[in-house]
């Protein structure tokens, strides 16, 4: 039967493995070449098991009725279970799978590991206040909310992973590049409204209208880059070429009618790196 230090032991542990499975993902040191579905399968597969392990050590733990003996199995699998989600991120390669893919599992494993952690931190913070009859009744609410929020971290993180597409992991390169372009449309469609600006400067008259107006907000050297010159005129004009607006209703994995040309551009240059990094 498991005892309260000895859940404290299997607890560090659990800490411990997460914290080298994120030293070793950022490490990226893994040689073998896998399948793409493969891993990705098993990536998934290895974040349902973690959140179904997640689920019963906090039950178990409850700190009202902590029933220490339930949580020997579920400890134990978090561990291996832990070292065996890093390994299989790693195995996601920039110059095979694509840089795009590989950041976005990456910074999901790391994500899911820092949040068991710090559930596995929370946990031992429960453990050790419960042998502390006055530290128990003060800190036991706070305790107790937070190992909850904790738990339900690693939940999001899981089931946001295994959402249905487009929402969840990516299944391809492309389709990872095309989920970055839209995490940061907001900031693309603040540059291209600066590029309208440049790329159709208004006229010196304009400016001389405004002239008679000597309000200072104190913003003016930021606000105010002064008058493109004609070779900054010409070079915005160039880049907006290359800028469509963004539709957000193509459920198609590539949509070519309806993907903006700079995606393409990244992902056709991301596979034509990938294919020189094999080569050399």
């Amino acid at each position: 039967m498991s005892s309260a230090s000895s859940v404290q032991a299997s607890l560090t542990l659990l800490a411990q493995t997460c914290a080298l499975s994120i030293a070793a993902i950022r490490t990226n040191s893994a040689a073998q070449q896998l399948p793409l579905s493969s891993l990705r399968t098993d990536f998934l597969s290895l974040l349902s098991v973690i959140y179904s392990n997640t689920t019963k050590i906090s039950i178990a733990l409850n700190p009202s009725n902590p029933a220490y003996s339930a949580t020997a199995i579920p400890l134990k699998d978090l561990i291996t279970h832990s070292s065996t989600l890093a390994s299989n991120a790693s195995s996601f390669l920039l110059n095979i799978h694509g840089r795009a893919l590989t950041a976005e599992v990456h910074s999901t494993a790391i994500d899911v590991l820092t949040a068991l952690q710090e559930l596995a931190h929370a946990h031992l913070s429960l453990i050790k206040s419960a042998s502390k009859d006055d530290a128990a009744i003060t800190n036991y609410k706070v305790t107790n909310d937070t190992y909850l929020a904790k738990t339900g971290v690693v939940h999001e993180l899981i089931t946001q992973a295994k959402a249905d597409h487009p929402q969840g992991l990516s299944r391809t390169n492309l389709i990872a590049v095309r989920k970055r372009w839209r995490e940061h449309s907001d900031l693309v469609a603040d540059a291209a409204a600066v590029l309208e600006i440049e790329a159709d400067p208004p006229d010196d008259d304009d400016d001389d209208e405004n002239d008679h107006d000597d309000f200072d907000d104190g913003w003016g050297d930021l606000s105010d880059p002064g008058k493109q010159s004609p070779e900054q005129v010409e070079l915005a004009k160039k880049v907006r070429a290359f800028t469509l607006p963004i539709s957000h209703d193509s459920t198609s994995d590539y949509g070519p009618l309806l993907f903006p040309p700079f995606v393409h551009i990244v992902a056709r240059y991301s596979m034509s790196w990938n294919a020189r990094q094999r080569s050399s």
